[in-house]
């Protein structure tokens, strides 16, 4: 027995001795950070001499620790458990009202910053609207992404189209331009092929009725939803995709660059410096937001999403916290972060890199931020099936709208 309770003593020192030295360890830095970085990108590269810059300058010691995609799978555990993580960010707003509760209000520090006239209002916009108060910026944002047409200048040129169309008959007009030029107009890839089509609702049916349809069932019996149907089976009639989409990504959108015979792709923003990391091309870009329907349901908003940098409620010097994620995010560290990669930083001082030029006008105007999917992904019990049935509008499964509104409500049977 008296080995057995010395042997559990020691247990319990060796335990408290390693315990003791951890948080010894955590206590010889001045703030602790977590990144979403990844080791070998040139956004990494650019982080890790500007921090070393701000512990020098500062003369501060910070343990910085890099986890790359894996972090939005570490980081809500790390913060329940009440870890000390002083920094943080969080891969959308949508993610900041889930992790709110450990997050520190920031409006003090934004109004008597020159933040709000850096970034975009939509960002900021989004990021106070997480607060359950409406009040309450909990985050800064950092680097900017939307859904829009990401399209090829030289082709617009060559079928002799001038203007960015602003309406679904503008935008019907310049993809027949491009098929009479001898182009296919629209790429498309599995992995986003929610894209177009949700965008097509919002416009003409609505984001509410949407998420009224894919909870409850209805297709049939919307008038609108019919009509968005037919009219994705209209464009796809009149040849404004690539004849062999919804390919595997990235066959469809890589046309873009490899042969250029498809021009314009809905996506992300990090989509025209994808497709020239992937296919070596160096194309003129020129993006606009998916076009307005006169008279429909819809608000004509964009789906924006920001990484949104945040302070722990817990941290115990939130002035050196914010210090860093005000230079890690203006200045010189975003002019840096711009040159090297091909992000739209949420700085609107910073000059932008010649293909987001048109990007940041559309950043500059958008009043209104849709969902992704408009609603359509509202049914987590259907997501899969929703998405085959979608891809069935593109490859000839459906006579008109309404045999395909008749597969919709078939999902929810």
């Amino acid at each position: 027995m008296k080995k057995y309770l010395a042997l559990l003593l020691c247990v319990l020192m060796l335990v408290s001795c390693f315990v003791g030295c951890g948080k010894k360890e955590e206590e010889d830095y001045d703030l602790i950070v977590w990144t979403s970085y990844a080791e070998g990108t040139p956004t990494y590269d650019v982080a890790v001499e500007k921090i070393a810059e701000f512990e020098e300058s500062r003369g501060v010691k910070l343990k910085v620790m890099h986890y790359g995609t894996d972090l939005s799978q570490i980081l809500p555990t790390a913060l329940a458990s009440g870890e000390r993580v002083d920094v943080f960010p969080l891969g959308s707003q949508q993610q900041l009202h889930a992790d709110f509760e450990f997050t520190m209000d920031l409006t003090d520090y934004i109004m008597s910053s020159d933040i709000l006239d850096r970034a975009y209002p939509i960002c900021m916009k989004n990021i106070i609207e997480q607060s359950p108060n409406s009040d309450e910026y909990h985050a800064i944002p950092s680097v900017s992404s939307f859904n829009g047409f990401w399209y090829n200048k030289a082709a617009f040129e060559a079928a002799g189209i001038t203007e960015t169309p602003k309406t679904f008959e503008e935008f019907e007009a310049v993809c027949e331009a491009l098929v009479a030029a001898g182009y296919n107009p629209i790429a498309q890839d599995a992995a986003y092929i929610i894209s177009i089509f949700a965008n097509v609702c919002e416009r003409m049916v609505g984001e509410a009725e949407c998420t009224e349809l894919v909870t409850n069932g209805g297709f049939t019996e919307s008038e609108n939803f019919v009509a968005a149907c037919d009219k994705i089976l209209d464009w796809v009639d009149r040849g404004f995709f690539d004849p062999n989409s919804p390919s595997e990504w990235p066959v469809s959108q890589n046309k873009i660059g490899l042969t250029q015979e498809n021009v314009m792709v809905f996506t992300g923003a990090w989509v025209s410096g994808e497709i020239e990391k992937m296919t070596g091309a160096s194309l003129d870009w020129g993006c606009f937001k998916f076009p307005d329907y006169p008279g429909g349901p819809g608000t004509g908003g964009v789906s924006v999403s920001c990484t949104c940098n945040c302070i722990n409620v817990n941290c115990e010097d939130p002035d050196l916290a914010w210090d860093y994620i005000y230079y890690m995010n203006t200045g010189e560290v975003n002019k840096a972060l711009t040159d090297a990669d091909v992000y739209l930083v949420d700085d609107r001082t910073q000059e932008a890199l010649p293909r987001f030029a048109e990007a940041r006008d559309l950043m500059e105007n958008v009043e209104f931020n849709m969902n992704y999917a408009s609603g359509l992904h509202s049914n987590a019990d259907i997501k899969t099936s929703l998405a085959d049935t979608i891809i069935g509008l593109y490859t000839g499964a459906y006579a008109d709208g309404m045999a395909a509104a008749q597969a919709f409500d078939a999902l929810l049977k």
